[in-house]
């Protein structure tokens, strides 16, 4: 468990991320920790896909206690991508992501223990500075682009229109 002040500076600066967030216009909503939510959490909807469906920014911290590490502080930015696996197309999309995972400036495709198709990545930032503007928004930007750039290939293995070779070999 966190000490108050490590919530309390985390809180503080989702805050700062608010206010350039909200600079350029993306609803946000930040919702404190509470009994049902375990850490500070920043939401952003963010351009919808090609397809018309609504995707979120999700900023967090990781817990990490000062004794452990001290200097940086961890900000975890994730999205869940805005469609399902389709039953038996877990290995698949795994190879999938496992060809686009090596292409990526930053972050991470993956699945999670509930299925769900995420792109995750965790920006380092000093524990004694906050946020850039210009510096947050093209890490945005790049994070953004790298879900649309290869999101749809994840969608056509995880509903089946496309195999995994084939999806593979356009990507090569």
């Amino acid at each position: 468990m966190l000490p108050d002040k490590i919530h309390a500076r985390h809180l503080a600066q989702l805050g700062f991320l608010k206010e350039i967030l909200d600079e350029t216009g993306l609803a946000t909503n930040l919702l404190e920790k509470s009994e049902a939510i375990p850490l500070h959490v920043l939401m952003a909807g963010f351009q919808e896909d090609k397809k018309g469906r609504e995707r979120f920014l999700h900023f967090s911290f990781l817990p990490l206690n000062d004794d452990e590490i001290g200097a940086i502080q961890l900000l975890q930015i994730y999205s869940t991508l805005p469609f399902h696996l389709q039953d038996g197309s877990r290995d698949a999309v795994a190879s999938v992501l496992l060809e686009i995972n090596t292409r990526l400036p930053i972050g991470h495709f993956g699945i999670n223990e509930q299925n769900e198709l995420h792109y995750r990545y965790v920006y380092s930032i000093s524990a004694s500075r906050t946020f850039e503007s210009e510096e947050v928004l093209e890490i945005l930007s790049l994070f953004v682009y790298m879900c649309d750039m290869f999101a749809e290939h994840v969608e056509l293995v995880a509903s089946g229109e496309a195999s995994a070779v084939q999806v593979v070999q356009s990507l090569r």
